[in-house]
């Protein structure tokens, strides 16, 4: 499959686009046979190469654009599939399936990697983007928190909380979102809803605080304060990731894009990267406070971030 056949917005093939002839349509099936290109869904395909290139969260629009682009009517888009269209992270991996909304009197039924949730909804709720029906920013959250895990309900609401992080679209208050599920007609979820908005913050730098914070809390162990700023002695400030001045401990996430992304090496390589975490380590053990760290591994190893924090001296509330 040819680069120039490829529509150049999405990347993708379409058989049903103006133009495309049914030789084109049986050469695309073929390149799929020959390994040179991939199908996502009937009459929807692209380069092998291109899916091979692509991250899982463009894979996963690339998802979503092939079933709207094939759905006899047009879908509204919603829950996870929402969310990754408004570039709100979730702590799980992308699903495979691509959520829609629908009427609770609609037909519509779930198969082929599409799931259809059957709920009430006001047009006011729904927004284009790209030609594509989406819900908007306050009811995909309210529809996640209702849903999904805690943990990926509050990874999607300390993005949307925090005005660093958060797309302006996508900004939100946690008032307005209290707001809204108060007008939410369904009992269903809103008690998990509740607690998820509750326990989030508007100042979690990343997905991967956001369920550090959840595991802490999960774990039995105190709140955190979240980035606590220290003087430099250079100069500026460092904030710290989680922090219990009580106790005088500071906990650090890290994973491996501070050390590999070039938003987060701004022009440093990495061992530089390294070098200038060390030397902001000493200079808080410095003001009398044990720093620990810990990554990816030892949110998905409960038990030994349990240990970590522990060892460090914090005790279990809970």
């Amino acid at each position: 499959m040819t680069i120039d056949r490829l529509d150049p917005e999405t990347g993708l093939f379409l058989v049903k686009k103006i133009g495309v002839s049914d030789t084109d349509a049986r050469l695309a099936r073929r390149e799929v046979d020959l390994g040179s290109a991939t199908r996502l869904r009937r009459g929807v395909f692209t380069t092998a190469e291109r899916w091979r290139s692509i991250d899982p969260g463009q894979r996963y629009l690339d998802r979503i654009r092939a079933v709207v682009e094939t759905r006899k009517y047009d879908p509204v888009v919603s829950h996870q599939s929402a969310a990754a269209l408004w570039g709100i992270p979730l702590g799980s991996p992308w699903p495979h399936a691509v959520h829609v909304l629908a009427r609770p009197a609609s037909h519509a039924r779930s198969k082929n990697g599409v799931l259809v949730h059957r709920s009430e909804f006001a047009w006011e709720e729904i927004v284009e983007i790209d030609g594509v029906l989406v819900t908007s920013p306050a009811r995909t959250l309210l529809d996640l928190a209702r849903t999904v895990s805690f943990a990926d309900a509050v990874v999607a609401l300390d993005h949307a909380l925090n005005p660093d992080r958060a797309d302006p679209r996508v900004l939100l208050y946690a008032e307005e979102l209290s707001e809204s599920l108060a007008r939410v007609a369904s009992a269903r979820g809103l008690v998990r809803a509740r607690r998820a908005i509750d326990f989030a913050r508007p100042n979690a730098a990343n997905p991967g605080e956001s369920l550090s914070r959840v595991s802490i809390f999960e774990l039995g162990f105190p709140d955190p304060a979240l980035q606590t700023r220290h003087p430099n002695p250079r100069g500026g400030w460092y904030f710290t990731d989680h922090e219990w001045l009580a106790f005088m401990v500071i906990g650090e996430f890290d994973g491996k894009g501070k050390y590999l992304k070039e938003e987060y090496l701004r022009g440093r390589s990495p061992g530089e990267v390294v070098y200038e975490e060390k030397i902001r380590e000493d200079h808080l053990r410095a003001e009398g406070f044990t720093v620990v760290r810990w990554g990816w591994a030892e949110l998905t190893e409960r038990a030994v971030l349990r240990r970590i924090l522990r060892k460090a001296g914090l005790p279990i509330i809970r």
